[in-house]
């Protein structure tokens, strides 16, 4: 072989090392599928002969790497998107179904004139609305409310394990409900969508669905006690990188069941134009994943003697959100249609955490990072209630979410009711 030659050989090499450094992630020389059928589950060293080069001008008689870094040190980036955060998908349904949206149960209950004789909670279930002081009679309302969060957590390689996500959810809901006294029942629907991005696996996850419930309000004169529950179903598509082939492996039709129930019991106290509502409350929101495929593409490798790949079975778990909160709501009373207020509440959170699979190699360099761990937080925010007449009334609410592990928030939602 000539100088020449040699010199054309070296520099095909140099540049095809090059090429399969600049990929996003740390493949393999053959694009081959960590979950190609060729390994028979055996994804070890011996599958991770370096590619190098020996004396200048020679080749190396070392092998490719046939099963990249990233197929054997990978935990939470070979996992489904639903197992990093699906206990966050419940967190999010629970409070913009159940609870506030960041807000929690923010209330301005006036007991004579200077709130217009109406309650008001921004937990979108019409309880608080519609069972404090309102002439008897039936009321249909209608519920927004959309939320914007993610988690910071460190990020550094897909071969290190974190749960650093970015996400949106958003909610509307219609009830309808009717007053006995004092006591109020009502029913309600709601559809809820969320669209979550998982970094550590270039992975992402989305629900759409429905969820039916009903509730029932008792005003005392001294406090509100409010109950309901509800179950739906949720629809769920999620998608995730194959660091083997770089090809999207994918998973859609998995139909979540859904169930969430809460209580909460709340009072009012007037100083002049003040109105202060102090509450605790309690909800659940439980997301049933059934098992399901993921399935992945063919790599297309003609390498080896099968090209085909292995789908990969993902066990079925329920990922629940149980929260329980204190908090405080002060209302103003303008003397006009608008009564501006502030709310702010503590919440004990028990949510599931990330789970990630188990890696098939230990790296053995660098310790892995543990999911954040869901914990207690602060929720402060405000906005005004709308009482434009005796028959229509409402609110705009904002909120922010603040001393979660990793975790910031921001939510708006707002609510129309109707008086007959």
């Amino acid at each position: 072989m000539n100088l020449i030659n040699k010199l054309i050989m070296l520099g095909a090499i140099t540049l095809s090392v090059l090429a399969l450094n600049s990929r996003a992630f740390a493949g393999n020389d053959y694009l081959m599928s960590c979950t190609n059928i060729a390994y028979d589950g055996a994804l070890n060293s011996a599958y991770m002969q370096a590619q190098g080069l020996g004396a200048i001008g020679e080749v190396s008689t070392d092998y490719g790497i046939y099963t990249g870094n990233d197929c054997v040190y990978s935990g939470a980036g070979r996992t489904n998107s639903s197992a990093i955060v699906g206990g966050e998908i419940a967190r999010a349904a629970a409070n913009s179904i159940i609870g506030a949206v960041n807000g929690r149960l923010s209330s301005a209950l006036a007991m004579n004139n200077t709130a217009a004789h109406m309650s008001y909670t921004s937990n979108g279930n019409g309880i608080g609305m519609a069972a404090n002081h309102l002439i008897g009679g039936l009321s249909i309302w209608t519920n927004f409310s959309s939320s914007s969060f993610d988690n910071d957590q460190t990020f550094t390689s897909i071969q290190l394990d974190s749960n650093n996500f970015d996400g949106d959810s958003s909610s509307m809901s219609v009830g309808i409900d009717k007053r006995f006294g004092n006591v109020m029942v009502g029913f309600m629907a709601s559809g809820f969508d969320s669209d979550i991005d998982t970094k550590v696996n270039k992975g992402n996850i989305t629900t759409e669905g429905e969820t039916y419930g009903v509730y029932v309000g008792l005003n005392t004169g001294v406090v509100t006690l409010s109950l309901g529950a509800g179950t739906g179903e949720y629809d769920v598509t999620t998608r995730r990188v194959d660091f083997g082939s770089d090809k999207t492996i994918t998973a859609d039709k998995v139909v979540a069941d859904v169930q969430y129930y809460h209580a909460s019991l709340s009072g009012n106290i007037s100083r002049g134009k003040l109105s202060f509502s102090p509450r605790i409350g309690y909800r659940n929101f439980d997301l049933d994943m059934p098992a399901f495929i993921d399935i992945v593409p063919s790599d297309a490798n003609t390498m080896v003697d099968s090209t085909a790949t292995g789908n990969e079975s993902i066990a079925g778990k329920t990922y629940s959100s149980d929260m329980s909160e204190a908090g405080l709501s002060i209302a103003l009373s303008t003397g006009k249609k608008l009564v501006p207020y502030v709310d702010i509440a503590y919440v004990h959170e028990d949510t599931s955490s990330a789970g990630y699979t188990t890696e098939l190699t230990d790296d053995g360099t660098v310790a892995d990072l543990a999911a954040s761990a869901p914990d207690g937080y602060i929720a402060y925010g405000g906005g005004v209630i709308l009482n434009l007449s005796s028959k229509v009334s409402g609110y705009l609410n904002f909120s922010e979410t603040t001393n979660r592990s990793d975790f910031s928030e921001t939510s708006i939602s707002g609510s129309l009711k109707l008086q007959f």
